[in-house]
């Protein structure tokens, strides 16, 4: 990554550059010339000189005022300069922040004044900047490592007096120095409802930023812009900023600080799996830095999360596009020969990058069942046709179908004569099919799903396949300089590389299986230049895998020492409990025989990838387990049977000691996990239209204006509905159905709030498919039946909710009557509430609400 600095047109970093090293030195000269005068005058050989053997009065009078003088400016310098030199060595680190109690100009008596008093916005300010976080790139997705960098220190003992003041002040002067003291003020807004913040920061003694005015609708985000702001302003002259690949393009530079406030904002909501506002975020952190490829493996790894498997194949191909200039062989297959030039240094910085988005481009390839159902399947017909989300998949098929052309040459057929350009071009084309119809699982005819079924094994094969050689090249531009650069080795190890290799032949196997004998080919290379002996799982030449071949093919690897190469352990061993269809499920094409690990067989294979597990988490930090809680327990599609085994259960309960019982997860609790989300997103925002309807006052009554705007805004609400209805697998269909439900609560004051994607639990899948089919709900049936059943009875009831919004356009609710409107919005927010417990179905509350909307 190409620093600022050696850009013309950046705006420079408004603190000054630290001059540590200047300082020190001038301290050392300073203090030798101190220790010169002072000394050197009584040693022998000095004494043995002519003119102090026999000095005459001037001279001794002179000498002594010349050396007393002399001593003492070189002490005092002495002083200054380490004193000088402390202070920039603190701004270098720039990890010590003085925040003085801001000052408040709110009128006397003011309803906020007595809310929020200076003194706890200070404190809380000071929260927020101690929380400023920077974070390190890691292969698996999910929160990456972080550490704290900023640390608010006190003037304590300055108001003191008497003798503690000056031994306080003594104290302090072996401590740290703060270079940096923020000041504040506290203003009302501009506009009635807005809240102002100015902030000066001031590097010790006389350098000063300039003013920031942070200004917004309520104090927690007022103070969050403006820790944020305050933290870009410290980080370009920093040490961090070396450290810390994320942000050394910005050495030197001005980082903006909605740059910096995005990318903490994104880190904050994938805390709190609020995964939706996490995206948008990201996304206007790339906005401001579009060149920040580290960012962009967060948005890809994050789209992993959300199963958008498409979007996050193009978002890996985006990052290795970029960091691929200025390698000339990479960049010359990937994305043609005049890109092969640019000069290596400038590609320097992201070497790990590249490293990361080709391993996980490869390990998305891999993951081709989810790929393929992502291409052109779809659940329900409340998104068809043209909603955003088949907008946005047509978009990524016409880009994936053109960027894959590199592999045309690439032979993917397991047979050891060679296929003609003529045959691997129609290949191409046939599983990239672009424009492509998309499939609507709900109404589609028996000979439509079978076409479907076999065209998504055809792309199952060929993806495994390009997996396999994008790894086996991974593994030798790797391993060919030995050693690689220190970041990138402390990333993904050789040894990390060589299992998911192994990770890849498995796949392959899997996806190359004959659906009637169960035969599977033997593995061959795909990349020509591998000199790796490929491991072979599958001796016998049969799926599924003999659990001992399995365990020599992974110890075959050697020792593991990382988390990284546990988790890649595990994956194989995992990937070989699963069933040899779409997304581990069954294979439903004419005659499968589905042949699969069963009995002991499947039991020992559970046992050592759960080994693996427990491995995995020894050697990491226990600070590290709960970033990577999420993908293990709910996201990797590798895991997806490993999570229904008892022995997988135990690992959760041991490693996480979880406040009940762990459960046995279904293989789409994840998919139970997103239409959850959906449900609740839907019942908060109707019932905040509903608190809206009944707090709007009747006496006196509204000028004609105030209505027209209050129905202009239900009208809104019901577009938003739909098309939050219709576009439910789109991610920025759901961000703006959250900016609108902030939007209101806001207005009317309504007090619930937008929850994150909500954790997997046994007793809720159960209670909420009660809450969905009533009464007449079957009890006591196994999990996988009970998410794929709750699933259709959401997708059903979204399907309903577009009709019925549809039709309610057509007849209208007595304009002026308020509690006729909040009864409707009231009936919407019961009908999708499956928490409720008064043995109704989703059908009945539906009834209701079309009564009341005279439908």
């Amino acid at each position: 990554m190409v620093s600022a600095r050696r850009h013309g047109g950046f705006d420079e970093a408004e603190l000054p550059e630290t001059h540590r090293i200047r300082w020190w030195l001038a301290a050392g000269v300073a203090g030798l010339v101190a220790a010169g005068f002072a000394v050197v005058p009584y040693l022998p050989f000095f004494q043995n000189w002519t003119f102090v053997r026999d000095p005459k009065v001037a001279s001794v009078i002179t000498w002594t005022v010349l050396q007393t003088s002399v001593v003492l400016v070189s002490v005092v310098l002495t002083l200054y300069f380490v004193g000088k030199a402390r202070l920039e060595a603190a701004a270098y680190r720039a990890n010590q922040i003085d925040i003085r109690l801001f000052a408040d100009e709110r009128p006397e008596g003011s309803h906020d004044r007595e809310i929020d008093s200076a003194v706890e916005l200070t404190a809380t300010f000071k929260r927020f900047l101690n929380d400023s976080r920077l974070y390190t790139p890691t292969p698996v997705p999910g929160v990456g490592s972080s550490y704290d960098f900023i640390q608010i220190v006190e003037h304590a003992g300055d108001s003191a007096d008497g003798w503690w003041k000056a031994a306080t002040k003594l104290i302090r002067l072996a401590q740290p120095p703060a270079a940096f003291t923020v000041s504040g003020t506290i203003r009302p807004g501009n506009t009635t409802g807005r809240y102002q913040l100015i902030l000066e920061l001031v590097r010790v003694p006389r350098f000063a930023a300039s003013p920031l005015v942070i200004e917004d609708e309520n104090w927690a985000r007022v103070l969050h812009r403006a820790a944020n702001a305050v933290a870009a302003l410290v980080i370009p002259r920093s040490a961090y900023v070396r450290t810390n690949i994320h942000w050394a393009a910005w050495r030197g530079a001005k980082i903006p600080y909605e740059l910096f406030d995005a990318y903490q904002r994104a880190n904050h909501f994938i805390t709190y799996r609020r995964y939706d506002e996490a995206l948008a975020e990201y996304y206007r952190a790339v906005s401001l830095d579009p060149a920040n490829v580290y960012i962009r493996l967060e948005i890809a790894a994050l789209q992993e999360q959300l199963d958008l498997h498409l979007d996050a194949l193009a978002t890996y191909d985006d990052v290795i596009t970029v960091c691929s200039r200025g390698h000339p062989t990479l960049a010359r297959w990937w994305i043609g020969p005049d890109f092969a030039r640019q000069p290596r240094r400038d590609a320097r910085g992201r070497d790990v990058a590249l490293l990361i988005a080709r391993y996980r481009h490869a390990l998305v390839l891999g993951h081709g069942d989810s790929v393929a159902g992502s291409w052109w399947v779809r659940r329900t017909t409340a998104g068809a046709p043209g909603d955003a989300r088949a907008t946005r998949r047509a978009e990524l098929r016409a880009a994936i179908e053109l960027r894959f052309r590199r592999y045309v040459d690439l032979d993917v057929r397991t047979q050891r004569y060679a296929t003609p350009r003529e045959k691997r071009l129609a290949l191409h084309r046939r599983v990239l099919r672009v424009p492509v119809e998309e499939l609507v699982v709900q109404q589609a005819s028996p000979a439509q799903l079978a076409e479907y079924n076999q065209r998504a094994a055809e792309m199952r094969s060929y993806f495994a396949a390009l997996s396999q050689y994008e790894i086996e090249r991974l593994v030798e531009d790797y391993r060919r300089f030995g050693r690689r650069w220190r970041r990138s080795w402390q990333q993904l190890t050789n040894r990390a590389l060589d299992l998911s290799l192994v990770w890849a032949v498995l796949r392959r196997a899997m996806a190359d299986i004959e659906p009637v004998t169960g035969a599977v080919p033997e593995p061959l290379p795909a990349y020509p230049g591998t000199r790796e002996r490929l491991a072979d799982a599958c001796p016998d030449r049969r799926w599924p895998p003999d659990p001992r071949a399995l365990d020599r093919t992974v110890e075959a690897a050697g020792p593991r020492s990382s988390w990284e190469e546990c988790y890649n352990a595990a994956s194989v061993y995992a990937v070989a409990m699963l069933e040899v269809g779409p997304r581990g499920e069954r294979d439903l094409r004419d005659r499968a025989r589905n042949p699969r690990l069963e009995g002991e067989a499947r039991d020992e294979v559970a046992r050592r990838a759960v080994r693996e597990l427990y491995h995995a988490a020894t050697i990491s930090h226990s600070g590290r387990l709960p970033e990577r809680r999420s993908w293990v327990m709910g996201e990797d599609p590798d895991l997806a049977a490993l999570r229904g085994h008892e022995l997988f259960r135990v690992f959760e309960m041991v490693t996480f000691s979880p406040d009940r019982a762990a459960p046995l997860r279904p293989q789409r609790a994840h998919v139970w996990e997103q239409v959850s989300y959906v449900r609740q997103l839907v019942a908060e925002m109707a019932g905040c239209r509903a608190h809206f309807w009944r707090t709007r006052p009747a006496e006196p009554a509204p000028d004609s204006r105030t209505v027209d705007r209050w129905r202009a805004a239900d009208r809104d609400a019901w577009r938003k509905l739909a098309a939050l209805a219709t576009g439910k697998q789109d991610w920025y269909t759901r961000y703006q159905a959250i900016c609108a439900f902030r939007e209101w609560s806001a207005e009317s004051g309504y007090p619930g709030s937008i929850s994150g994607f909500p954790l997997y639990s046994e007793e809720g899948l159960h209670a909420q498919l009660r809450g969905a089919a009533g009464r007449r709900g079957k009890t006591g049936l196994d999990a996988n039946v009970v998410v794929r059943e709750y699933v259709r009875l959401c997708d059903q009831r979204l399907d309903q909710l577009v009709a019925d919004i549809a039709e309610l356009e057509r007849t209208s609710v007595a304009e002026d009557d308020h509690p006729a409107r909040a009864q409707l919005w009231a009936a919407l927010c019961s009908w999708f509430d499956d928490d409720i417990a008064d043995g109704s179905s989703a059908g009945e509350r539906r009834d209701r609400f079309r009564r009341l909307a005279c439908l």
